[in-house]
């Protein structure tokens, strides 16, 4: 969704903002006109005269105070609903990236999305279109006013505006460079403030503070140098801007003044020329700098939440034939994992993937689940190739235990069944299959026992065995298990084991433990070595 299609969605609330932001220009006017009507007050020669001028200077005083009141009115429902809906846009772009895609980032650089791009995009949206239109509209019915008091002052004055407008156009590129840059330089920073926060345990634990120092101090000197060189362009077209619009306000008083002497305009309408012309000209600088800044914020807007979706695949994962893996190839970069792997996979086989650390076992387990697209060669189930299948129809059928799952901040039991139905008879199997029952029936909450902070509340072996209960709780007919034997011991691997290969399912299990204990136990082996050879 463009900015513009995202206005058009929201027109009415828009629209209402649009009014909302132009009264503020009415309160500029009102209280030049009520300073005006003050300094009127001495040209009067009756009571009747001053009694009026005196009612005027209330009404324009006081006013603006409700319609301030009125505009924040009119201008919030739309502030709130943008905000929603960009935070909503900016979330979605991120769960559409594949694992693979997703993966190419550090997780800092999506909260960095998520938080400082969007408060700079909501800073400076919202500040520059009410500011733009304040500008704009204060300029409009200024120089109404000025072509009834002098001709040649509001002819001059829309003049020197269009100057002004060339000089911030010209800085227009350099200022969206800059911000940009100072977008990218944020992300960086947080991502090795991120880093060396998720460490302090062992840095601390390896007295290693002045080791870190050095690098964390350059990435704030890299940010700096960036806000700096930001920082300094703006004050080049702030102070031209300004010197340009300072001396045509000092001429054009000079003239203002020269036409009173000569009786031509009042005293009133001195104070108007007085008060609009500076009102009008650093209006028009501070709005011709907030469309850059408006810009910049749409650029922001675009970074955060437009996407160039690939097209889906349409097949659906049916599996009843055959995987069938041809001339399986992947590569880091520049270095070669796997390479021309063939092997056949069956339903309801259990297949066991061994190797030494470094072979490979699971990026292969990672391009047979999907997470990875960019291998060479063909991994072909029921003769389609994986890459043409639907990702969501293949979610379906297949599930995959990591080495460690993220726990979320949630229940034991909402961990485990997540988006699924509950079934409280299915996760008491769950749990007793994975060992877990026992433990689970001494908390006081029993299922609905609180996990905090990626279940740093439990042990390591009670994290492992949650996520192999997610797992089999969404009952998928393929599971690819890597490491499932992870943080437990040799009685309670050899139940989990047990379990897993009574699944009336396909498996596919990474391991480097309990080889000779398993492999009997195995429909099939691939053993897998390094390229090159053992270490």
């Amino acid at each position: 969704m463009t900015i513009t299609e995202l206005l058009k969605q929201n027109r009415k609330l828009f629209i209402f903002y649009m009014i909302g932001a132009f009264l503020t220009t009415i309160n500029g006017l009102f209280s030049t006109f009520a300073l005006s009507n003050a300094f009127g007050i001495i040209e009067e020669t009756d009571f009747e005269g001053i009694r009026r001028r005196i009612i005027l200077v209330v009404i324009f005083a006081f006013t603006p105070i409700f319609v301030q009141m009125l505009s924040r009115f009119l201008r919030i429902g739309f502030m709130r609903d943008i905000l929603v809906q960009v935070r909503t846009l900016a979330y979605e772009k991120i769960m559409n990236h594949t694992y693979e895609s997703y993966r190419k980032s550090p997780k800092e650089h999506y909260m960095s999305m998520l938080v400082s791009d969007i408060n700079l995009f909501e800073k400076d949206f919202f500040l520059s279109l009410l500011n733009i239109i304040f500008s704009f509209g204060s300029f409009f019915l200024g120089t109404i006013v000025l072509m009834f008091i002098s001709p040649i002052i509001a002819i001059s004055t829309i003049g020197v505006t269009l100057l002004l407008y060339a000089i911030t156009s010209y800085f227009k590129p350099i200022a969206r460079k800059n911000k940009s840059a100072t977008q990218d330089a944020n992300a960086s920073y947080n991502t090795q403030l991120s880093n060396i926060l998720q460490g302090l345990e062992v840095i601390k634990l390896y007295h290693a503070e002045e080791f870190f120092k050095p690098p964390f101090e350059s990435i704030i000197r890299v940010l700096e140098q960036v806000k700096k060189k930001a920082f300094q362009i703006d004050e080049i077209q702030s102070n031209l801007n300004h010197w340009i619009a300072a001396s045509y306000q000092m001429g054009i008083y000079v003239y203002a003044t020269f036409l009173f002497v000569q009786d031509q305009i009042t005293l009133t309408a001195l104070i108007l020329v007085f008060n609009l012309i500076g009102q009008l000209v650093w209006s028009m600088i501070s709005g011709f700098n907030f469309i850059n800044r408006l810009r910049t914020s749409i650029d922001i807007f675009n970074r955060i939440t437009q996407t160039h979706p690939t097209p889906p695949a349409v097949e659906d994962m049916i599996f009843e034939d055959e995987l069938n893996v041809v001339s399986l190839t992947f590569n880091y970069e520049h270095k070669k994992v796997l390479d021309q792997l063939k092997f056949i996979i069956q339903p309801k086989e259990k297949v066991l993937v061994v190797g030494p650390s470094g072979a490979g076992k699971t990026t292969l387990v990672s391009c047979l689940a999907q997470n990875l697209s960019s291998y060479l060669g063909e991994v072909n189930v029921d003769n389609v190739e994986l890459r043409h299948i639907n990702h969501e129809s293949f979610l379906e059928e297949a599930g995959y235990i990591r080495q460690s799952h993220f726990l979320f901040n949630d229940s034991i039991k909402n961990n485990i069944i997540l988006a699924q139905k509950y079934d409280h008879e299915k996760l008491l199997k769950v749990l007793k299959e994975v060992d877990l029952l026992d433990w689970v029936q001494t908390l006081e909450q029993k299922e609905d026992h609180i996990l905090i902070n990626d279940g740093s509340n439990i042990s390591g072996g009670q994290r492992q065995r949650i996520s192999i209960a997610r797992e089999l709780y969404h009952d998928f007919a393929m599971l690819f298990i890597d490491e499932p034997s992870a943080s437990l011991d040799d009685v309670t691997s050899q139940r989990i084991y047990d379990t897993l290969l009574n699944l009336d399912k396909t498996i596919v299990c990474v391991t480097h433990r309990h080889i000779e204990y398993l492999k009997p136990h195995f429909d099939k082996v691939i053993e897998l070595e390094p390229l090159g050879g053992h270490a």
